[in-house]
């Protein structure tokens, strides 16, 4: 069986890996989308809460102040030549109607206190002629036609509740000034105590920047100036281009940062602002982004474990299929593969199936195959071995036959020669030159025809395996001329004559 894969090498990480990163792509893309177009949501309801309260104290702020400058117009516009008199039995009547107005007074077109009225006394007229001249003092230099004159916020000495000097133009010939000083206790009081969220606060600065109302009232006594706080600044800024609104971060005189909102009061040219430290301003967004998040990883998390899952899915057939192939390959070729889907695996598996069967029906033929040739050939091979004894047998019989025909043939030879040598050493007689010759020749060939003899002893005894040739020094010459010899008298009848013609030196040869 074949090794199993390295773990990250398995086929069910990488499908896992695939499906988790797909999954995952699609989940952060959307949940970072969402977390986006949440936060920057939450952002601006928390923004647009904050703006719509400021906004809401600066239209209530405008509305006092344009009831309090349409009283004050209703008595300049009331006659065409009004008298002295009757101005003092009108700012009566308007001081009764509305406390916040704590003095008036009417300033002739010279700029002359002539009518001067208290809410805290019985007011009449004593002389004939106007009094002080104020002609110098900006509630008169100040105010324009239909353009009310606004002063600065002072408090008084004894209550410390905050005041303002407002003035409107008559608008008859004359030409005179009413000039009020208007309470503003409510209204600072009011902002002062507003409230954004838990630790949220609303303060009121002037166009220069300095408290006109605000939660700690030491700060607006002390003429505190905020105008270096960054959304100060910008408001103030803001309002050189004509920017009535806006929110900012910025920072407390404490360094804490904070989400503030400013609206601009129009008339007298105040700011309000409400703030709320970032960290509480945002604790609902940040609590969604957290919500968010969380499902996020939640989702991230099902993804994952469904991956796993649909991974497992895929590969458990592809599995399945892999341990058959080793089952297969160790020998097992009855094995199958059961497998019920219809889709791509399951004609995969099908397909080996049928290759395993076809494989298994090769396998069996190969078997008959090799188990007929193996037949066949143990067939042969007892065939060859009949042979083998068979030509064992004739050549036992061929060395038995050349052993007794040697000694049948060595017998007469023996003879020969013995006679031979006899008569040529002329035992039994005297023999000519001729004579001697012959028997010379006689002697030489029984002698070549023993050695002959002997040869075909040893050459049967080399093939019995009871022999081993061997190379040994002999004369040349004389081989040669025992075969000259054997040939000499068959070549005399033929009227050849042979010869032999050798180099004196070359006699004795290794062979």
């Amino acid at each position: 069986m074949t090794a199993s894969p390295r773990l990250h090498h398995r086929l069910i990480w990488k499908y896992t890996a695939v499906v988790v990163l797909l999954v995952a792509a699609a989940i952060v893309s959307v949940g970072v989308t969402e977390l986006y177009f949440s936060y920057e949501d939450s952002k601006l309801a928390v923004t647009g809460v904050e703006a719509d309260k400021a906004s809401s104290a600066a239209v209530s702020i405008d509305q006092f102040i344009r009831e309090i400058v349409e009283d004050l117009n209703s008595v300049a516009g009331s006659q065409v030549d009004p008298d002295r008199t009757v101005r003092l039995q009108e700012f009566g009547g308007l001081l009764q109607r509305q406390k916040i107005f704590s003095e008036l007074i009417y300033l002739d077109a010279t700029g002359r206190d002539c009518v001067h009225a208290y809410s805290f006394e019985i007011n009449k007229i004593e002389t004939d002629v106007c009094g002080d001249d104020r002609s110098n003092n900006p509630e008169f230099l100040r105010t324009k036609a239909e353009q009310p004159y606004f002063g600065d916020i002072a408090f008084n000495a004894g209550d410390g509740r905050p005041h303002m000097t407002l003035a409107v133009v008559e608008r008859n010939p004359g030409a005179g000034v009413i000039v009020a000083d208007v309470d503003l206790g409510s209204v600072v009081d009011a902002i002062a105590r507003a409230r954004t969220g838990k630790a949220g606060y609303s303060y009121a600065v002037n166009a220069r920047g300095e408290l006109i109302a605000h939660p700690d009232k030491n700060l607006v006594l002390a003429h505190t100036s905020f105008a270096e706080l960054p959304q100060v600044r910008a408001a103030l800024d803001g309002a050189a281009t004509t920017r009535p609104d806006g929110v900012a971060t910025g920072r407390n005189p404490d360094g804490t940062e904070v989400l503030s909102a400013y609206q601009r009061v129009a008339a007298p040219g105040w700011w309000v602002f409400f703030e709320e430290p970032l960290s509480e301003a945002f604790a609902p967004v940040e609590s969604a982004i957290w919500r968010t998040a969380l499902l996020l990883v939640v989702f991230l998390l099902v993804a994952i474990v469904t991956s796993v899952l649909l991974a497992r899915n895929l590969v458990r057939p592809i599995e399945s299929i892999q341990v058959a192939a080793a089952k297969i390959g160790s020998g097992a070729l009855d094995q199958r593969i059961e497998m019920s889907s219809r889709d791509e695996l399951g004609a995969l598996a099908g397909e080996f199936n049928r290759m395993a069967a076809r494989l298994q029906a090769s396998y069996a033929g190969l078997e008959r195959d090799v188990q007929e040739r193996t037949q066949e050939l143990a067939t042969a091979l007892g065939k060859l071995d009949q042979k083998s004894r068979e030509l064992e047998a004739a050549s036992h019989h061929k060395s038995a036959f050349l052993a007794d025909m040697s000694h049948e043939l060595r017998t007469p030879l023996n003879a020969i020669s013995g006679f031979s040598q006899v008569l040529r050493k002329q035992l039994l007689g005297e023999i000519n030159e001729k004579q001697a010759e012959y028997l010379d020749d006689i002697l030489a060939s029984s002698r070549h025809l023993l050695s002959l003899i002997d040869d075909v002893l040893d050459l049967a005894k080399v093939e019995a395996g009871q022999i081993e040739l061997e190379v040994t020094p002999f004369s040349l010459r004389e081989a040669l001329e025992r075969g000259v010899v054997i040939v000499r008298e068959r070549a005399a009848r033929e009227d050849v004559q042979v010869t032999i013609s050798s180099d004196p030196t070359v006699d004795t040869v290794v062979g």
